[in-house]
């Protein structure tokens, strides 16, 4: 993941300072590749040292290391459309700017979650979802969406699911789970409470916990055995969080993906269940 999708993902999570650092390179990164920390520390107006700590948390050893990735950023990110980095939508666009705009936005949060998550964080996922006994699927809000289409595909693929919007239903399900079961929980923000619940009763009984959050550490990624990232940018409206629900269903889609490639009986299951509707369409 580059530098700048994890500066954009992991801003809300950051100190006053830190993201007065973030702001500066986000929006004057052409100029800051040929600073040095200090010069930078002067700018921003901070110290030296909360530069190279800004550096360390986004993952770098030190500031020379993040300034050649944040390099290798911007050379990428040249290479893409501008409406799909600045792209925020005004209430007096028309139509086909929204669209346009829209788009762009959306086309981002896809491929900047594509860069957050290794292959080896979503196969170790999806191996979790193929040899869990039971799983446990919940969300909150939006993320329940996802959450439930998930289930919903997973349960073709005969897989025993559980998934109730209501909280209460949901704790008392997780209390009943044990080793080898999971709990896939889905929070953007990793602070729902409701979500962290569920997640702490089935880990207290022995079940794994699968987590899908944004791009920082947070209560429910510290309670996961198995953690995968969506990267969406509001910005200043959360647009009833339509970027977070598309980049939660592109790793939920991934997972379900691979979970069936691994399934020697997911096309006759498929099979099965596109007849079952059929019936029920007057075409059986």
């Amino acid at each position: 993941m580059g530098s700048l999708a994890k500066i954009r993902a992991m801003r809300d999570s950051m100190s006053n300072h830190e993201r007065r650092i973030a702001d500066f390179l986000l929006d004057k990164v052409e100029t800051v590749r040929t600073h040095s920390s200090k010069s930078l520390a002067e700018m921003v107006g901070v110290s030296q040292s909360s530069v190279v700590k800004f550096s360390q948390k986004l993952g770098y050893k030190g500031y020379s290391d993040f300034k050649l990735s944040l390099t290798e950023s911007v050379a990428r990110s040249t290479m893409m459309p501008q409406a799909a980095i600045h792209g925020d939508i005004a209430f007096d666009d028309d139509l086909a700017t929204v669209a346009q705009k829209l788009i762009s936005r959306k086309n981002l949060a896809l491929s900047e979650t594509v860069m957050a998550n290794s292959e080896e964080a979503l196969m170790q996922s999806a191996q979790a979802l193929r040899g869990a006994k039971r799983i446990l699927l919940f969300g909150v809000g939006a993320s329940s969406l996802v959450a439930r289409d998930l289930a919903y595909k997973l349960m073709k693929l005969g897989r025993s699911v559980l998934i109730e919007g209501d909280t209460h239903v949901q704790v008392a399900n997780a209390a009943t789970l044990g080793p080898g079961d999971l709990i896939f929980a889905i929070s953007e923000s990793g602070l729902t409470r409701e979500v962290i619940r569920v997640a702490e009763t089935g880990a207290a009984q022995g079940a794994e916990v699968l987590s899908l959050t944004r791009f920082t550490r947070n209560p429910l990624t510290e309670l996961s055995t198995y953690r995968l990232y969506c990267v969406a940018n509001e910005a200043e409206a959360r647009s009833s969080s339509i970027l977070a629900r598309t980049a939660q269903l592109m790793v939920t889609d991934l997972l379900f993906i691979l979970t069936s490639q691994k399934d020697d009986k997911a096309n006759e299951l498929f099979e099965r269940s596109r007849k079952a509707v059929e019936v029920l369409r007057g075409r059986g």
